[in-house]
């Protein structure tokens, strides 16, 4: 049986977000060092921008002060300027480096080396030919962006200073980055809480559109691949999701549905070979007509699931007579009976005397339905012998289903086979003129009844029976005539017995029957049957004149009587030649009891 883990489309589901997420987390890192990096840079840009244009307004305002070297001047236009400005620190140095005023009073007089001092390094790391006019310092704990303004040496200057020097000092303009900073954090708390709330919607709907269009579509189709691995062919996989897992679906539903009816196939192929090697091996147990019969009506109850079936077969040399047997599937019993085409037909017979009629008219096809399906007429027939007809019927409400219908010509072809040996082997078992059994096939069954008596304790009767003052009728009207009475003494014999029971013709006039069971009333009951029958009958035969006949008849029993066959059969010839002394057209029961140790 195939298993699928159904936990796996679970961590595959966790992996494709933890995967997004991923992704979603280097570009957000990527995003915000590209934005705060270059919003850094433009920001140290636009400030050195503003702190360069203010140094230079610095630097005006100062030369009028610095040429009256007024320094207090100086010091106030630098205090207004701090105060007007988001500076931090303004201050002025010398040619020497040292600060000659400042805004912060404790780097009054300070001088800074710009070959090792840490602020003046930055612009002066490479060659005293490089300069740079902005620079982001950090003294400690704190950055600031230092705007460095070259003083120049002008005209006006040349009173206090040579006029050989290009420049007489520098303005450094400090800003802080404190502000900057704190602009900074902010955009990234902002950029930061944006991007929290985007990837939470973000999940949010990649996990919908995950679950909707990824996990719950193939959740659907392993949920399928389980149910068909189970057996189950007809489950619908029922995917909207589009695309082409919608496709996958689709043809998944299709290949499941092929595979169902191929399966189905296969199995309805070997139940009708499973049906059809039963068939074949229950039949194969006799090759004796009446037991055949019982044997298909049983197995046609079985197979086709018939309410009743009833089989008619033609009697050898008896034109318009069947031997007609009938069984209902809630009954266990079988209804044998021999139906002359015009007389009455029994109630419980399937067949019409129009079914019989047409069958021998060759006016019936192998096989065909009633309108609403529930009722067959099946003709057995090789090439021109008619073997047999059948009449099957479904329950109320019931019919014959396709696949019954694919299986009836198979089924009809191994039961004309088995009818038509067994028809051939009652051939060679059957005398010609009578259509009884042979004196051989007696002494066959009287032996196998007696291995029954022997082993299942079932006993049998012997009846046998000699045709009275026979020879008159061969020295009145020829043996012809003797012969056809003969034929007809035959079939009175065959429809005044019951199925079980074995007619036979035991040489010249006289007859033989092995009757099932040994009760000696039921015995005697059947032979009055017979007699009575042979006396009320009328011979009308040719031109002749109709006359009558009688006959006389001897019973023994086993084991009431005897318990072997030679003192069974001595028996019943015995009590057959006492009717005869006793004046003929009589039963006489053998008297003498057997004999027990």
């Amino acid at each position: 049986m195939i298993h699928y883990d159904l936990t796996k489309l679970t961590s595959l589901k966790y992996k494709v977000l933890g995967g997004i997420f991923l992704v979603f987390f280097l570009a957000i890192s990527m995003v915000l060092y590209g934005v705060l990096t270059y919003q850094r840079d433009k920001i140290i840009q636009m400030n050195s921008h503003n702190s360069m244009q203010t140094g230079l307004t610095i630097v005006a305002g100062l030369s009028a002060s610095m040429l009256q070297n007024d320094r207090k001047a100086s010091m106030e236009i630098i205090k207004n300027m701090l105060a007007t400005t988001n500076f931090s620190r303004i201050s002025v140095l010398n040619k020497d480096g040292k600060i000659v005023m400042t805004s912060e009073p404790s780097l009054a007089g300070k001088v800074l080396d710009k070959n090792t001092d840490a602020t003046c390094l930055i612009c002066h790391e490479s060659s005293a030919t490089q300069r740079r006019s902005t620079a982001v310092i950090t003294d400690g704990n704190q950055s600031y962006i230092r705007t460095t303004i070259a003083i120049d040496n002008k005209p006006a200057c040349y009173g206090c200073h040579s006029k050989e020097k290009n420049i007489v000092g520098i303005l450094f303009v400090d800003s802080s980055l404190d502000a900057t900073n704190a602009l900074l954090k902010e955009m990234t708390l902002r950029i930061l809480l944006t991007a929290i709330s985007v990837f939470l919607l973000g999940i949010f709907l990649v996990n919908f559109i995950v679950t909707h269009f990824l996990t719950k579509p193939l959740n659907a189709l392993q949920t399928g691949f389980e149910k068909v691995g189970r057996g189950n062919f007809n489950y619908w996989v029922d995917v909207d999701c589009g695309g082409e897992i919608s496709d996958m679906a689709d043809s998944f539903n299709i290949m499941s549905r092929a595979i169902g009816r191929y399966v189905d196939e296969v199995k309805a192929k070997n139940t009708e070979v499973s049906t059809l090697y039963s068939i074949v091996q229950k039949i194969s147990l006799t090759i004796e007509k009446k037991k055949l019969q019982e044997i298909m009506a049983d197995l046609l109850c079985e197979v086709l699931q018939l309410d009743s079936v009833t089989l008619a077969l033609p009697i050898e040399k008896q034109k318009n007579i069947f031997q007609i047997l009938t069984k209902k599937t809630d009954d266990k019993r079988f209804y044998h009976s021999h139906v002359n085409i015009n007389s009455d037909i029994p109630m419980s017979c399937l067949l019409t005397r129009e079914d019989l009629l047409r069958w021998g008219e060759q006016d019936v096809t192998s096989f065909s339905f009633s309108n609403n399906g529930s009722n067959l007429l099946l003709s057995l027939q090789l090439k021109k012998m008619k073997v047999a007809l059948i009449s099957a019927q479904k329950p109320a409400g019931k019919k014959f289903s396709l696949s019954q219908q694919k299986f009836i010509p198979v089924l009809a072809h191994h039961m004309t086979i088995s009818f038509a040996n067994a028809q051939l082997y009652e051939m060679a078992i059957t005398d010609e003129l009578t259509a009884l059994y042979t004196k051989r096939h007696f002494h066959n069954e009287i032996r196998r009844f007696e291995e029954e008596y022997l082993v299942k304790e079932k006993g049998f009767c012997v009846m046998m029976i000699d045709l009275d003052h026979f020879k008159e009728v061969n020295d009145t009207y020829g043996h012809p005539v003797g012969d056809l009475v003969l034929a007809q003494i035959g079939a009175l014999l065959i429809t005044n017995t019951r199925h079980g029971d074995v007619a036979c013709r035991y040489g010249g006039e006289e007859f033989v029957v092995l009757l099932r069971g040994g009760d000696s009333c039921e015995a005697g009951k059947i032979a009055e049957r017979v007699r009575k029958a042979v006396e009320e009958y009328v011979f009308t035969i040719n031109e002749i004149h109709p006359f009558r006949k009688t006959i006389s008849i001897g019973l023994a029993c086993c084991p009431l009587h005897f318990g072997t066959v030679n003192e069974i059969i001595v028996a019943a010839d015995t009590a057959l030649y006492t009717a005869k002394s006793r004046g003929r057209n009589q039963v006489v029961m053998h008297t003498s009891p057997r004999m027990t140790d």
